[in-house]
């Protein structure tokens, strides 16, 4: 895989009409290349605004949900259920056995989205970690043709900060806690891959408010973020809004890729 910088959407401009009519014609590339967006759970929603995004600008973009990724021929944005909810190993298989299969597309550009309830302590983190960047060496030294695109874990939104100390006072488990280990995997995936391979930063799009400003709280010495609630019904899922502009940044990030390694 190319090792070349590309540029980062910036989460600001996404939902922006101008933005998206100049975006707009650059995802019409993206049409011409198999995607494979192996998901659980919050990935429904990143889709839902790709499919929101396509129609509206009547991008000729075949999107489809399988259970046999492999199978699906021609150009197409395909996602699937990859492993078990709560098993980043199983979802690391997942997308290993559909780039060892004989039938899968040539050249795809694959994206694996981990779920916020795959990891809850700094244990997890490390281990997750560890554990996805040996997936990505395997894809990149058996598998050339394949572009990777990493991917943030999605967040919470979380209590107050009484509310959180009066669950420790019990001892319970907090949100902030989780909260804490998601920012600590989300910095480790920007730290080692920023600069030199694409990022669909889903974790800074889901704490950006609508104007501009980060939602999170301070711990550790610096700012764990965490789901805006501008971008929430619910405090996991996305709203509408914040399911366009996922849908945005996503096709932004793979029209990046697509015209740097064509």
């Amino acid at each position: 895989m190319s090792a070349s910088p590309l540029r980062e959407a910036k989460p600001e401009q996404y939902g922006n009409g101008t933005a998206s009519r100049l975006g707009a014609s650059r995802w019409w590339v993206i049409a011409e290349r198999t995607v494979y967006f192996g998901h659980q759970a919050i990935g429904s929603d990143v889709v839902a605004g790709v499919e929101g995004v396509a129609q509206e600008f009547a991008l000729p973009l075949r999107v489809i949900k399988t259970r046999e990724p492999a199978t699906v021929t021609g150009p197409a944005f395909v996602h699937f259920l990859a492993g078990q909810s709560r098993d980043f190993a199983s979802k690391n298989a997942a997308v290993l056995r559909l780039l060892e299969s004989p039938t899968r597309a040539r050249r795809p550009v694959v994206l694996l989205q981990y779920c916020y309830g795959d990891v809850s302590s700094h244990a997890d983190t490390a281990t997750m970690f560890e554990a996805y960047r040996d997936t990505v060496d395997t894809i990149q030294f058996e598998h050339p043709d394949v572009t990777i695109v990493h991917s943030t874990i999605p967040l919470m939104t979380v209590e107050s900060a009484f509310m959180s100390g009066a669950k420790q006072f019990l001892g319970r488990s907090t949100r902030r806690e989780g909260a804490i280990a998601r920012h600590r995997y989300n910095e480790l995936v920007r730290a080692e891959f920023t600069d030199s391979e694409p990022i669909f930063d889903l974790a800074k799009l889901e704490a950006t408010r609508p104007d501009g400003t980060l939602a999170g709280f301070a711990a550790e010495g610096r700012m764990i973020e965490t789901l805006a609630p501008d971008n929430t019904d619910d405090g996991s899922h996305l709203n509408a809004r914040c399911q366009r502009a996922a849908g945005e940044a996503l096709l932004d990030v793979l029209s990046n890729v697509i015209e740097a390694a064509p």
